[in-house]
């Protein structure tokens, strides 16, 4: 009876062994690939965010065989067309998938995805911009609900801002989107009613401040906006080849830019955003290429080219800077986010 029972017992612990390996080599991921920098003169290449696996690394292939005699599919998410980008405080980069319509959350650090949706009862219909207030609450602009939909930090739905019922909303399109976190404001571009709104983060109207025309604090068409540490606001202004620097009142400081395709002159500028440097970075998407500017408007370097390669982009969007202070820029239309780094030896110390 004791051989027999030992017996019993080893059989037991050789299934249990051979179950937890089994167990642990299904739950297995093969770690991200490791990207080594690519200098691009000022910048420096350091990868792109794609697909959930750019994050959490790919499924062992014992799992992937599995997951296949069991009928479970790969996770083939992935973003289809993003626009605006956005980074937190934890390091985590959310991305407005326009054509997706979802708003996709890599979080690097933590090797975790999430997608972020609205209310199945009021859905994204073209998502474009995000930011985050100083309580890391998320919020985004959807220029065809014409509403700002705000999420808490972790996903979970708060409520929409613009709405005046019955289908109606304050914004006629919204698009652009900064957050003042120290004062609590929302600056929103309504691009076709060529102007911005002024904004609590609890969705009161504080300003409006704007009209249709080329002359100083007039729009044809804005997209973008940014705030800078003085609270003053850089806007794209986007039909008239130019970016506008306005007072948080909406007074007109200051311009730069013009139609063509030199250095210094725009045709589709898009995304913007301020460096701690206090460089003045526009996205081209026509042209394909980030633009540096310094307060004045004098251009300073700039970086991209066409095409789907390591620094190449095909009509890029958005743009964010990380407190790290990396740049993410979506590169819509070849569906990812492209990261770099200034090169602070090619910038001359800078």
């Amino acid at each position: 009876m004791n051989l027999r029972a030992g017996k019993k017992t080893q059989l037991a612990v050789a299934g249990l062994t051979a179950l937890a390996l089994m167990v642990h080599a299904y739950s297995r991921t093969l770690p991200v690939p490791p990207v080594t920098p690519v200098s691009l003169g000022v910048v420096e290449y350091l990868g792109q965010l794609r697909a959930p696996v750019d994050v959490k690394g790919k499924p062992s292939g014992f799992k992937r065989f599995v997951n296949k005699a069991l009928g479970i599919e790969d996770d083939h998410r992935r973003m289809v067309m993003p626009h605006g980008v956005a980074v937190d405080s934890r390091g985590r980069v959310l991305v407005a998938d326009t054509k997706g319509q979802v708003v996709h959350i890599f979080d690097r650090a933590g090797k975790q995805y999430k997608q972020l949706h609205a209310p199945a009862s009021n859905p994204f219909l073209s998502p474009i911009a995000v930011a985050l207030d100083k309580e890391q609450r998320i919020y985004v602009t959807d220029s065809g609900r014409a509403l700002i939909f705000v999420f808490r930090p972790d996903g979970k739905f708060l409520k929409t801002l613009g709405a005046l019922g019955r289908g109606e909303s304050i914004f006629k399109r919204c698009t652009g989107l900064a957050i003042d976190r120290d004062k609590g404001l929302l600056y929103v571009v309504d691009t076709v009613a060529m102007r911005v709104v002024t904004m609590t983060t609890e969705g009161k109207v504080l300003a409006r401040f704007g009209k249709p025309g080329d002359g100083p604090a007039e729009f044809n068409y804005p997209t973008h906006i940014t705030v800078a540490a003085d609270s003053s606001l850089w806007i794209v202004d986007s039909l008239n080849f130019r970016v506008q620097h306005l007072d948080s009142s909406g007074k007109f400081l200051s311009a730069f830019g013009g139609v063509g395709d030199r250095p210094g002159e725009f045709d589709k500028p898009k995304g913007i955003a301020i460096d701690r440097e206090g460089r003045i970075m526009v996205v081209e998407g026509r042209f394909d290429r980030v633009q540096a500017y310094d307060p004045r408007g004098q251009l300073m370097f700039s970086f991209g080219s066409t095409g789907g390669g390591a620094g190449e982009f095909f009509l890029p969007a958005g743009i964010a800077l990380g407190d790290d202070g990396n740049i993410y820029i979506a590169d819509s239309q070849n569906g990812r986010i492209e990261i770099f780094r200034p090169n602070a030896s090619a910038m001359g110390g800078r």
